[in-house]
């Protein structure tokens, strides 16, 4: 309250020397107050490497290279890994025996669930046979079977079935179809 009675005492000049040296002592500040935020950014730096380094020399002293074992406690531990290696090989026989079965689950449920296309729709029919139905040893082939696959078309207006039928043949005298 003293300082703001003896400014209004001061002459304009003296005004703008003492706003001058305030901006100053801002300055002094602000750059005091930068080197500070370094100094503790620095410090933090020294102190993580010191708390690293004083793990590293406890891990050193105290680590398990003093602690040894005798050939007895050696001996109880060949035991112990002995029934490990069993109960390891059981359950790895377990989960094969789970894998399968889920391998087996998932042959079955990847399979095609559609229904059949319905009877009432015209049936176009197309035969695909071989060129030749006589083997390379020289015998004829016999139909043993056919694979049909059957696939919905459609002509404008009209639904129909389109039947792609494979012979199967076979020689009774070689095994080599």
């Amino acid at each position: 309250m003293n300082m703001l009675s003896n400014l209004s005492q001061l002459t304009h000049e003296q005004l703008l020397e003492f706003t001058r040296q305030l901006t100053m002592q801002h300055q002094s500040l602000a750059q005091l107050n930068q080197q500070l935020d370094a100094k503790v950014q620095h410090l933090s730096i020294l102190t993580q490497k010191y708390e690293h380094e004083l793990a590293l020399f406890k891990r050193h002293k105290f680590a398990q290279k003093n602690e040894h074992l005798t050939a007895k406690q050696i001996h109880l531990w060949d035991e112990a890994v002995e029934e490990d290696i069993a109960a390891v090989d059981l359950e790895l026989e377990r989960l094969n025996a789970d894998k399968t079965n889920t391998i087996a689950q998932k042959a079955t449920a990847n399979k095609p669930k559609r229904r059949p296309l319905p009877d009432h729709l015209q049936t176009i029919r197309i035969e695909h046979e071989p060129a030749s139905t006589q083997c390379s040893c020289g015998c004829q082939l016999h139909r043993i079977g056919e694979d049909i696959s059957e696939k919905l078309n459609f002509r404008p207006a009209q639904f129909y079935k389109e039947q792609h039928v494979r012979g199967k043949w076979v020689c009774d005298q070689c095994e080599t179809p």
